[in-house]
């Protein structure tokens, strides 16, 4: 019993790593290019704020990701088994200053939008007679060419510090 788990854990030890993602450094004004897709960052609003006694730096953060590949990213959700991310997640950023106070944020999330497809079927009437109906169903989601999606939240890090960003970037299959 004793060897299974050890081959188990030996097991998991290296493969886990093959499915982590990558994190990337990223300043303000300054995308992180991976893949025909930027991933960066704006401050937008940074102010003063006093908190406990003690001074903070509260910021405003806009994080996006633009589609500069000259075609549009498709991709379907996978179904994993332990994975607790969102299905169109592009990529999430964490700020490795933050403190999280007053309830603020200390990461946030770049969303793809549902990419949906017409389903055209056969159905019959009241009179017996034979209607096509057109229903949009979901089928993936898409980062169309030259779209940016963005997202905001609040950070406040300690004083005189400017939010230090990582991206973690979810893997795009090609098509």
């Amino acid at each position: 019993m004793n060897r299974f788990f050890t081959c188990c854990l030996l097991l998991m030890t290296t493969i886990c790593p093959l499915f982590a993602q990558q994190a990337y450094d990223v300043q303000p004004g300054e995308p992180a290019p991976l893949n025909g897709i930027d991933y960066g960052f704006e401050i937008k609003n940074e102010s003063r704020v006093d908190i406990s006694g003690g001074p903070f730096m509260r910021y405003e953060v806009t994080i996006y990701a633009t589609n500069k590949s000259n075609c549009s990213k498709l991709f379907f959700p996978k179904p994993t088994l332990f994975s607790s991310t969102d299905p169109n997640q592009l990529a999430e950023f964490d700020c490795l200053n933050a403190t999280g106070k007053r309830m603020t944020s200390k990461s946030g999330k770049v969303l793809a939008r549902p990419f949906t497809v017409p389903y055209q079927q056969k159905i019959k009437t009241a009179d017996g007679k034979d209607a096509y109906s057109t229903t949009n169903i979901q089928a993936g989601y898409v980062l169309r060419n030259g779209e940016t999606v963005s997202n905001s939240f609040i950070v406040i890090v300690p004083d005189n510090e400017k939010p230090r960003m990582k991206v973690r970037i979810s893997e795009l299959p090609d098509f």
